[in-house]
């Protein structure tokens, strides 16, 4: 292939220069031919455009999921997804050998996300869009319920839907309920996280770990980073990162 025509759907203008900039250093064969910046604007382009080879497209789109996209039209051109998705979702792209590339995107692993997509062209992304919803079906995790707390020599069992956070501060972790009882915990706070729902509970940070429905309010301090205000309320500052805001509202919007 001595040409390669590429789409890119991303709707952080930062996000799709760096993706440029980076194609164009790596991969001067690849000629961008269009940016969208929404599910909308993506349907209504590939309704009536077909001479492209390839597809960069954003998981998380400011209208939408980009696999609406795929409900509406048939797109059998390889695409390779980038995104900020928790690690269970990356599992299943590599399980289902889909393209993905993690933001931030680093060089190496587009140069290979590239190789891999000259080499397998044939497959269409009907095909693998269809592999990752039936394994989103059959293989979802089985996640906790219900957590044993010891307690001075005995174990209380503690709904997980009562908690509303979970934090490590001086080593300690500890999980507070919605009614403030303050727990703590004989798990590190990355085993937490792997027994947790991610539809009800995300990691914020290194510190933190908070029920959807524990969320007070959100606010912008500075730098895109957002600040979460959680009820009950706490006297440590909750700060998530500019890399993972627009997940986590996306989390806190579709959950």
């Amino acid at each position: 292939m001595n040409s390669i025509r590429a789409v890119i759907v991303e709707d952080e203008i930062a996000a799709s220069k760096n993706l440029i900039d980076l194609l164009y250093r790596e991969n001067p064969e690849i000629e961008i031919i269009e940016v969208l910046d929404s599910v909308k604007s993506a349907v209504r382009y590939f309704k009536a455009e077909k001479d492209f080879d390839l597809v960069f497209m954003d998981v998380h789109l400011g209208d939408g999921i980009c696999f609406e996209i795929f409900e509406k039209i048939e797109l059998n051109t390889p695409i390779i997804f980038t995104t900020a998705y928790d690690q269970y979702a990356i599992e299943t792209f590599k399980v289902n050998s889909l393209y993905y590339l993690l933001k931030p995107i680093r060089k190496k692993e587009l140069v290979n996300a590239i190789t891999k997509f000259k080499k397998n062209t044939h497959n269409g992304v009907q095909k693998q869009f269809d592999l990752l919803v039936e394994s989103l079906k059959t293989n979802r995790k089985k996640y906790h319920s219900t957590l044993l707390i010891p307690n001075r020599g005995d174990v209380i069992p503690v709904r997980v839907k009562d908690f509303a956070f979970f934090y490590i501060k001086t080593g300690i972790v500890r999980g507070i309920t919605f009614s403030e009882v303050s727990y703590i915990m004989d798990k590190k706070i990355q085993e937490l996280e792997k027994e947790l729902d991610p539809q009800s509970f995300y990691r914020v940070n290194r510190q933190f770990i908070i029920n959807r429905d524990a969320v007070g309010k959100i606010n912008y301090p500075f730098y895109g980073k957002i600040k979460v205000t959680v009820i009950p309320e706490i006297d440590d500052s909750i700060v998530i990162s500019k890399a993972k805001a627009k997940d986590f509202k996306y989390w806190l919007i579709n959950n």
